[in-house]
């Protein structure tokens, strides 16, 4: 059986490398959430009002 290229096997081999290529997309996709977040939090702050962003900040706990 052959081997896929993108089949990281983190059983065996330098713990180290294999957790940093598990974890940057992971902490890629954070970055961008939070990015999303603040973006949100000063659209609708700025242009909808306290109780829209009361209503986005609650809201975000919930989705995370």
């Amino acid at each position: 059986m052959s081997k896929n290229k993108s089949t990281i096997d983190l059983t065996s081999g330098r713990i180290s490398l294999g957790l940093v290529k598990f974890a940057l997309p992971l902490m890629a996709g954070n970055v961008l959430q939070q990015c999303y977040n603040l973006t949100d939090t000063l659209v609708v702050g700025r242009f909808i009002g306290k109780n829209a962003l009361a209503a986005v900040c609650s809201a975000y706990t919930l989705m995370t």
